[in-house]
């Protein structure tokens, strides 16, 4: 198979137009952070958004009062987030797509680190290197929260076919950030969704699902909120 993770990014530099935070972000911050851990933001703790896209969460985050970072693969959303949150531009960077590779903000601990809707663009092996090296950047004690695309996502999973290393290669054009090829890693059910996260203790587990056209299937998502062990 050619390089998949050239080919994911390639389809991430279309730039997937986001300037608004999403649910699973203030959902996350208010029932999970604030509620459950007292974790409010008041005492300015280091947070990484791993797959910030164009950086909404962040600056959410920031203005909550968390020391917020971002970073992302798409070189395009990244220098659209630097613009859009001049107050915070040096909080955001490109990361590479190989999770071999060190990158920036990743020289120092987070209590919390965030990754919604962009670890599950790794194959099985690639996800077990980028999951250590977040664990090994996450405090002990520290929260872990993922979103990961589940097989019932109809929008995707009925246009895939099945390509190596838990991947399944999208063949047609309906993703939301634009066409062209590009490679998912679906999740069967919780126990695997456990399994991915082992180095985690698991605390909550749930779905979102969401369907706003009637042209397009289902979208569906599983929630991990884990505790660095």
């Amino acid at each position: 198979m050619e390089n998949y993770l050239q080919r994911n990014k390639q389809f991430w530099e279309h730039g997937y137009y986001a300037p608004n935070v999403d649910h699973p972000i203030f959902r996350f911050y208010g029932r999970i952070l604030k509620s459950e851990f007292n974790l409010d933001g008041s005492g300015g703790e280091n947070l990484l958004d791993y797959g910030c896209g164009q950086g909404a969460a962040v600056n959410y985050f920031g203005q909550m009062g968390f020391s917020s970072y971002g970073v992302d693969i798409s070189e395009a959303d990244i220098e659209y987030a630097k613009n859009r949150y001049r107050h915070i531009s040096q909080n955001f960077n490109t990361i590479d797509p190989v999770p071999a590779v060190d990158n920036m903000f990743f020289d120092q601990k987070y209590k919390i680190i965030t990754a919604v809707q962009s670890l599950y663009y790794y194959s099985d092996t690639d996800l077990s290197i980028r999951m250590e090296n977040l664990s090994s950047i996450l405090d002990d004690n520290g929260i872990f929260y993922a979103t990961m695309i589940g097989e019932a996502c109809e929008a995707h999973y009925e246009n895939a076919e099945p390509a190596m290393d838990g991947l399944s290669k999208i063949i047609s054009g309906v993703a939301r950030s634009g066409e062209g090829e590009h490679y998912m890693n679906f999740i069967k059910d919780e126990e695997e969704l456990k399994h991915k996260f082992s180095m985690f203790q698991p605390i909550h587990i749930g779905f979102y699902s969401e369907k706003f056209r009637s042209d397009e299937g289902v979208s569906h998502h599983f929630t991990f909120v884990g505790k660095k062990k």
